[in-house]
């Protein structure tokens, strides 16, 4: 096998792995108790929403892309 085929599967695997580190549970709640991440309650009723529909999409099926 290449060099370079050898990076690319690496890569793969790294972008797998990142994907499901950062949508793991525990991500989640540590990046919700920081107020950077957390929505202000003020927010436009169409802001809100579409907040919503993205919470939606990321707790749907789960495809990975590399």
């Amino acid at each position: 096998m290449s060099a370079r085929k050898r990076i690319e599967m690496r890569e793969a695997e790294l972008s797998t792995l990142i994907t499901k580190e950062l949508g793991s549970e525990t991500n989640r709640r540590f990046l919700n108790r920081m107020p950077g991440f957390r929505a202000e309650q003020a927010l436009p009723q169409n802001l809100r929403s579409l907040l919503d529909r993205l919470d939606d999409a990321e707790n749907g099926p789960r495809t990975y892309r590399h």
